[in-house]
């Protein structure tokens, strides 16, 4: 059997009741930390869970698994990915991948920044299709148009926009915040983001969240830290306007 299990947005403490109960069950257990930036502590997981936790790499996971769906075959393995199982495609082909192979799957689902961004007080229905702000060296300095593209398109729907910062864990590479609203910036050819305030939310689900909504200008005032999301509000909401004018208040107090 392989079952999934989310971590949550912070450190050990967003695995669920359920999901520790799965760890403790399992005759091994793994965890790659690649997909997402997690604070927690492998060693307080297996503390809390009694069980060895290995951490496997991007390419354990997507050269070599076969391994994994081979140890899966006959015994209870458990995968433990950040925030929510499925929320990177590489666990969905691993679902896809073992049931294919006729092993039992199961997944436990935890906290993921697809749902907490709704603590900015837009309503989550009318988000449209979310993009990722790539690492430049990556693309060779070559700006993503399809980020901007994507922008334009939810925008015209009157939709929001999640914007994800690329992350590469196992390099220590990580788009920070000033450099995404740079890149943001750069790609602004049409203008539509000049005076168009913007929010970003930051370590979600830890004491150390930030939630700040203004102008790219403004925020580049403010350090945060990682992770981080930006999100580009679409048609407002009068609920929603009256939310995000108390992080537009915060932003004022402390520049």
């Amino acid at each position: 059997m392989l079952t999934l299990v989310g971590l949550g947005l912070w450190d050990e403490k967003g695995i669920s009741l359920t999901g520790l109960d799965e760890v403790k069950k399992a005759d091994t257990a793994y965890a790659e930390l690649y997909t997402g930036i997690w604070k927690g502590s492998i060693e307080n997981l297996e503390k809390m869970s009694g069980k060895a936790v290995k951490i496997l790499k991007r390419s354990d996971l997507e050269d070599h698994s076969g391994s994994l769906m081979e140890e899966a075959q006959s015994k209870n393995v458990c995968l433990l990915v950040p925030g929510d199982p499925l929320a990177a495609t590489t666990h969905a082909d691993l679902i896809l991948q073992a049931r294919k192979a006729g092993i039992e799957t199961r997944v436990i689902h935890s906290s993921s920044v697809f749902t907490a961004v709704a603590e900015s007080g837009l309503q989550l229905y009318k988000f449209g299709k979310t993009a990722t702000i790539p690492l430049m060296e990556k693309t060779g300095n070559v700006l993503p148009q399809s980020v901007y593209d994507t922008i334009k398109g939810n925008l015209s729907l009157g939709l929001h926009t999640l914007l994800l910062l690329d992350i590469d864990v196992e390099n220590g590479k990580n788009l920070g915040v000033k450099d995404a609203l740079r890149v943001l910036d750069k790609l602004d050819a049409d203008g539509i983001l000049t005076d168009k305030k913007i929010i970003i939310m930051s370590k979600l689900g830890s004491a150390e969240q930030k939630i700040k909504y203004g102008s790219m200008e403004d925020l580049l005032k403010i350090d945060f830290g990682l992770p981080a999301v930006l999100v580009i509000p679409g048609k407002l909401h009068f609920a929603e306007e009256e939310v995000l004018e108390t992080f537009k208040t915060q932003i004022k107090e402390k520049l």
